[in-house]
Order: C-alpha cells, then structure tokens, then sequence
C-alpha cells in the first residue's frame, strides 16, 4: 500500500505537518535543497520528521482529544504575534486552536530535508562524529569531547530547533543541553 500524506490539521489521521506540495515549495526557496526532487523517501521523511517534532513537549494544549499530532494547540503562545494588552498586562498573542504555525511546518520541511540527506544513516542513532576532539590515524585514537557536550536527539539540527525553541514548554528542552562555560 502506498503511503498517503494527510496534512490536515486535527485529523485524527494526519501524519504530516506538511503537504508534498508545501514541502516542495520550502525545497524551491532553500539552498542545496534539490535531492528533495530526487529522493524516493520523500513521503516518509516527512512521516518521520513529524512523528519526532509531534514528540515534543510543546506550550498550550492538544486542541482536540482525537487528533492525531501535537498541533494544532489551544492556549499555545505565539512568539510572532503582537502583545495583548489584557486586564494583568501585555501577553503574547496565541495561535488559533485550527493553525498549525508556520514555524512548524519550516522545521518539519526542514527536517525530513535532513533526514533525505542522511541517506541510508540512521539518523535516530547518535552520529559517531560528533564531538571529535582529536583523530590520530596511525595507531588509530580517536578523542572524543565530554559525552554531555554532544548534540543529542533533534539538538543536531540546529535549524530546526530554532524554528521550535519558542514554542516549546516551559522548562522542555527538547534535546536540548545547556553548557555552562
């Protein structure tokens, strides 16, 4: 059977964000973005970067019980809108409980980009890469930094991260890691 993208939002079977059609605009108005067009695992990056983005924990409420994805949300602050002056002051505006924000959208395009671009990488497994230090061939040492200062989860892709660190909970660091220097 063939996989179906539902981008509908509050679909109790959505499993995008995004439609093919909007991620094909986001990969026509982006740099080194063109293996989109070519790769076969467009559908499921997409899946993929939805389900992990979905994993977040995010401000506001689910806006219905039967959807199927973290957004659309009620009560979920929006760090592009303008304040609102009410009665206890200036508050962020929030995102209609239908909307799924276009910062999500960018990072899920953004993502399941990232993913087509690992290949056949699991890009759930920790890249062994990261935090090298220092490499010596002959002999074969690898050093590697302090395992808490490695980019764990979606912290890799900091593009994605930028778009969603905003609207995450309070508290929630979604991969996250602070280092204090």
């Amino acid at each position: 059977m063939a996989l179906t993208i539902v981008a509908t939002a509050g679909a109790a079977e959505a499993n995008s964000f995004v439609s093919a059609a909007e991620m094909t605009a986001y990969c026509e108005a982006r740099l080194n973005a063109s293996m989109w067009t070519a790769a076969a695992a467009q559908l499921p990056a997409l899946v993929e970067a939805t389900r992990d983005i979905s994993l977040l924990r995010f401000a506001g409420e689910r806006a219905a019980g039967t959807q199927a994805l973290a957004w659309p949300r009620s009560a979920a602050p929006d760090p592009d809108a303008p304040a609102i002056d009410g009665a206890g002051g200036e508050r962020p505006g929030e995102f209609d409980a239908g909307e799924i924000p276009q910062r999500v959208k960018d990072a899920t395009c953004e993502l399941a980009l990232q993913y087509v671009k690992a290949g056949t990488a699991d890009v759930a497994a920790l890249d062994g890469s990261i935090g090298v230090v220092r490499k010596k061939v002959d002999v074969l040492e690898t050093e590697y930094a302090r395992p808490h200062e490695r980019a764990r989860g979606l912290a890799r892709f900091p593009r994605v991260m930028a778009y969603l660190a905003p609207l995450l909970h309070v508290g929630a660091s979604g991969g996250l890691q602070v280092v204090r220097t």
